[in-house]
């Protein structure tokens, strides 16, 4: 099982900058000090002398159940049973990484650019270092650096946990956090302290007091099972190869028209609810944008497969689209948002996931995957989430409670979709109150591994 993973001061060692102290001497005061992670990183040791030092600093940190990472090399972290590695954009491939570690341990990976996020969003990593944030002297052989905005866009962009990585120090670290960054990775700032242990304690500090939890990243890691099951449902799995049934799809476009009528109508009275005209607008422009841009792809599919739309709404239909209305009723666009999110986001998520590795050549629904999977869908659902998580960020505790069931609800009745698309039946509904009914008092989901296993 997978440590707990606390990333807020993650330090990164490097012996060329101790200060003539020994590894052991420095990882010792930086963890009296409060430091939550510690990867090792040994460029130039020899294969022996990198698992002599990690053995040494595996007795220091495993009895405090502070992990230790290690740079790159996971032969060495195989050798000593650390607790996993890191690995950049030149090192080995993720996947494989994985299949030699196996499931239960750490794997974080740097990222460069906000393609690289994307990329790491279809991934089972632990986190990422967004690297650099600002330029360091430490590492020369990095990519142009992401600055503050950067960040902030690549925090909501990534679905993991973030750290940054990059002239981390006293006086960036506030603002670095401010970002909804989950921490800094820091090394000159603790390897070259005069007083490794006190300067330690300052970042830390500084690193508690200025940590911003971000909304959407508090309501995704929430929802991770119900998003996990939708992946493995399947339709998606079928549509992804385009081995899909005909009968199947077609039932799911004709339920897809009817929800679809309701949720551009939705948009429209959610941009009523806005504070400021820039997101009136820009909700406005996604009620009109779906309207042209998903009702030409409906129309040229149910040509394509003649697809008779005139049916009846099937009881996740009209329920799905009525709790959206309910978020909306409220008045409080927090929760509206909430309620109307998980339609774009996780279509967004799944679409971006299909496309990572399905062969589109000769899948006949190549088009609904690039639909939900292009860039343009995806910034928007970008610039949605900083919203969100602008809105989130000054409502009270009960608001932000609220926002979770709305949002919980809402990805709950995607499963229950897509569920009725495939089987005809509503069983996965009949489930959705039994979860929502079951969730505690944090709005944290509960024995929800049955719905996967109830065919």
């Amino acid at each position: 099982m997978r440590k707990k993973l606390d990333l807020s001061l993650y330090w990164v060692t490097d012996r060329d900058l101790t200060l003539d102290r020994s590894l052991e001497k420095v990882v010792a005061k930086a963890v009296e000090g409060g430091v939550t992670m510690v990867q090792l990183r040994e460029k130039d040791a020899s294969t022996g002398e990198f698992v002599s030092l990690a053995r040494k600093l595996m007795q220091i940190l495993h009895p405090l159940n502070i992990p230790l990472i290690i740079n790159d090399r996971v032969d060495v972290a195989l050798a000593v049973n650390a607790d996993g590695v890191h690995i950049g954009q030149s090192d080995m491939a993720y996947e494989d990484a994985r299949r030699l570690l196996g499931k239960d341990k750490i794997i974080g990976l740097s990222v460069e650019s906000f393609e690289d996020i994307e990329i790491a969003n279809t991934l089972d990593v632990d986190y990422i270092g967004i690297s650099p944030v600002f330029g360091t002297q430490t590492k020369t052989d990095t990519a142009e650096p992401f600055g503050l905005d950067g960040l902030r866009k690549a925090v909501v962009k990534s679905i993991h946990p973030t750290v940054g990585i990059g002239g981390m120090n006293k006086e960036t670290a506030a603002d670095v956090m401010q970002t909804g960054c989950d921490g800094i990775a820091v090394v000159s700032a603790i390897c070259s302290a005069e007083n490794i242990q006190v300067e330690t304690e300052k970042l830390k500090t500084i690193v508690d007091t200025n940590a911003t939890k971000l909304w959407s990243k508090e309501i995704w890691n929430k929802s991770l099972e119900i998003y996990n099951a939708i992946l493995k449902h399947k339709f998606i799995e079928e549509l992804s190869f385009g081995t899909l049934s005909d009968e199947i799809f077609g039932r799911y476009i004709a339920q897809d028209e009817i929800y679809l009528k309701n949720y551009y109508h939705q948009m429209f009275m959610l941009a009523d609810l806005m504070e400021d005209n820039q997101s009136k607008d820009l909700f406005i422009s996604f009620a009109k944008s779906g309207m042209e841009g998903e009702k030409a792809m409906h129309d040229m599919l149910i040509e394509k497969y003649g697809i008779n739309t005139i049916v009846e709404a099937s009881k996740v239909t009209k329920d799905y689209n009525q709790h959206i209305c309910e978020g909306i009723a409220t008045g409080n666009c927090c929760i509206a948002l909430a309620a109307i999110l998980p339609c774009m986001w996780i279509y967004n998520r799944v679409g971006l996931d299909i496309l990572k590795h399905a062969k589109l050549d000769n899948n006949p629904y190549k088009d609904w995957i690039l639909e939900y999977g292009n860039e343009e869908f995806t910034e928007g659902v970008n610039q949605v989430l900083e919203m969100v998580n602008e809105y989130a960020a000054k409502a009270d505790e009960e608001t932000r409670h609220r926002m979770d069931f709305y949002y919980l609800k809402a990805a709950l009745y995607e499963y229950a979709f897509w569920d009725y698309g495939y089987f005809a039946d509503t069983k996965s509904y009949d489930y959705v109150n039994q979860i929502m009914d079951n969730l505690n008092s944090n709005n944290e989901l509960e024995n929800i591994d049955f719905i996967e296993s109830k065919y």
